[in-house]
């Protein structure tokens, strides 16, 4: 009867872990779909930027300015999480981050996220600055001190996880700056004439930090977008494990049932035999 107890125990837990993974499975796909469009609004507000830059940046008539201080060093950003459950993305990105700074020793670490922290500290000796972004709804606000830290490096890698679809996930690497590579019309055929107030250089410097600021953030979506979908995975293989499990904790407690059963009918056979 103990056994038939702990079986029964066994099976609601399974189902418990079931109901979980499917929760989580379903709040993923709802945070894809937010996050689908915030990368949109975001690549639109970009676009849209860009063009409005090469147009004032050409009233300085020199290309290459800029209005941001860099300080001729590198670092390296790992966008990690806060929390587990999002699959194999995460250890993925810090593997081709730690792998970066052992090619690099002079870059500078910044990572962000709980999870990368603690990867971080018990596989590499490097010094590192630390920050950590909520793992949804990040705001400009929530991205200040980070990009405080980065804006006047000359050469920014972010190591992110990359969206291609939901059955793939990949460990990505880019370049932020506060410029963009322009495609359309030569730069001398679009410029528009302005008057700036309060003048040139403040409003450059302010597209130029708006400018990797809003990419920044875009790439922090797309890390979002990435560790849902390998959540989904993960949550998938987390069901299939747990119906497998259920299915032998049934067919163990029908075992288990069949059996006292069995031996009722042969206490009882015996029963009669010793009467008759």
């Amino acid at each position: 009867m103990s056994n038939r107890l702990k079986l029964t125990e066994d099976l609601e837990a399974a189902d418990s872990l079931r109901f979980l993974a499917q929760a989580l499975e379903l709040i993923s796909v709802v945070k894809m779909q937010q996050i689908r469009r915030s990368v949109l609004k975001t690549r639109d507000f970009l676009d849209r930027l860009a063009d409005v830059f090469v147009d004032v940046k050409g009233n300085l008539q020199v290309v290459s300015f800029s209005t941001l201080t860099k300080n001729n060093k590198s670092a390296a950003v790992l966008i990690s999480a806060n929390t587990r459950l999002y699959g194999n993305i995460v250890y993925q990105v810090f593997e081709e981050f730690n792998k970066f700074l052992k090619e690099n020793k002079k870059a500078d670490a910044v990572v962000v996220g709980k999870i990368g922290k603690e990867l971080f500290e018990t596989e590499s000796r490097h010094e590192y600055s630390y920050f950590e972004v909520p793992d949804n709804e990040v705001t400009f606000v929530a991205l200040e001190p980070l990009i405080a830290k980065i804006l006047n490096y000359q050469k920014v890698t972010v190591f992110y996880g990359r969206f291609i679809n939901v059955l793939n996930q990949i460990p990505q690497t880019r370049e932020i700056t506060g410029e963009q590579p322009f495609e359309g019309q030569p730069e001398q055929d679009r410029k528009l004439h302005f008057l700036f107030e309060p003048g040139l250089e403040n409003i450059l410097n302010f597209f130029e930090t708006q400018i990797f600021t809003s990419d920044f953030k875009q790439t922090i979506n797309e890390t979002q977008l990435a560790r849902y979908a390998s959540r989904i995975n993960a949550m998938e293989e987390a069901l299939i494990n747990i119906d497998s499990r259920i299915k032998n904790i049934r067919y163990l407690k029908l075992r288990a049932i069949k059996d006292t059963q069995n031996k009722k009918q042969q206490q009882t056979i015996a029963g009669i035999g010793l009467w008759g």
